[in-house]
């Protein structure tokens, strides 16, 4: 199933920079009373009844591509993929970010992904963009994210367009107080890994590590409390 006109509007808005959203997440996001103001004056789509602006997207002139140089470094770090009970111990030197794991590991892995659940600070456009992709392709047959209340209030021009595209795909993004990184990608019956660092999803040019386990009742672990959260 194609989703033409939403994945067209996931890279429309730079997301906040790291550094800004870890600087949120400390501060009082409440916006202060702004009584006493003049009122604005209206925009000249309100005053002649055309409303916002509009804009037009045509499928045949629709281009859409991600940036995946990086997934080869990701893939170099993991590969092999931990057998069941193995574990690898890396540190991110800032050639990739978290979220090209994902992609490296349903490469190494050769198959669908059954699920995936992702548990992470903030994202960015791109990295919502490409798991649209994923699951429109069936690279990922089901999944779950939850993102911080404090990215879902900072960078709200992200956060809410990518639960509405996630939603047209059967997919629930919910944030709350978290501050927790976890990725999980589930290849029933046999190979359950979990991603467990310091990095969020989106990149970032700071020494990161993690770790990559191949462990069901790890997987299940965090799965049951991101579930009973989204």
């Amino acid at each position: 199933m194609e989703h033409p006109e939403a994945i067209d509007d996931l890279l429309t808005v730079e997301p906040l920079t790291d550094a800004e959203l870890d600087a949120l997440a400390t501060a009082d996001l409440a916006l202060e009373a702004q009584d006493g103001r003049e009122p604005k004056r209206q925009t000249a789509g309100q005053e002649t009844g055309v409303g916002h602006a509009k804009r037009l997207v045509t499928r045949a002139r629709r281009h859409r591509t991600y940036d995946l140089r990086n997934v080869p470094a990701a893939v170099a770090l993991i590969k092999p993929l931990p057998r069941r009970g193995e574990v690898i111990h890396a540190v991110m030197g800032g050639d990739f970010a978290a979220w090209d794991l994902v992609p490296a590991i349903l490469d190494l892995a050769a198959r669908p992904a059954d699920e995936l659940f992702i548990c992470t600070l903030g994202f960015n456009a791109s990295n919502n963009g490409h798991l649209c992709q994923l699951l429109d392709q069936g690279a990922i047959r089901k999944a779950h994210l939850l993102a911080s209340d404090y990215f879902a209030k900072a960078d709200p021009s992200t956060f809410k367009p990518a639960q509405e595209h996630l939603a047209a795909r059967g997919v629930r993004l919910v944030s709350a107080r978290t501050h927790a990184k976890v990725i999980g990608l589930a290849f029933e019956p046999e190979h359950f890994y979990v991603i467990e660092g310091s990095a969020n999803l989106r990149s970032c040019n700071n020494l990161e590590q993690f770790t990559l386990t191949n462990d069901r009742d790890l997987y299940r672990f965090h799965q049951t409390w991101i579930h009973n959260i989204t």
